[in-house]
């Protein structure tokens, strides 16, 4: 079974924000990766969705 490439990323955050972000990937049994990734995604698709709502009331 072949994984696909995904990009890398490094970001920086405080201790306390990885050990909460941990807790929660452990909790829901995925990798601290696969969270991260997911929280972004859903954040991304919540900025467009809020993008395009605000073009449509004609704020730039």
């Amino acid at each position: 079974m072949g994984q696909t490439k995904k990009a890398k990323i490094t970001f920086t955050c405080s201790h306390e924000l990885r050990e909460e972000l941990e807790a929660i990937a452990e909790s829901e049994d995925r990798t601290l990766s696969n969270l991260v990734e997911r929280l972004v995604t859903k954040a991304l698709r919540e900025y467009r969705q809020s993008s395009s709502m605000d073009e449509g009331k004609g704020v730039a």
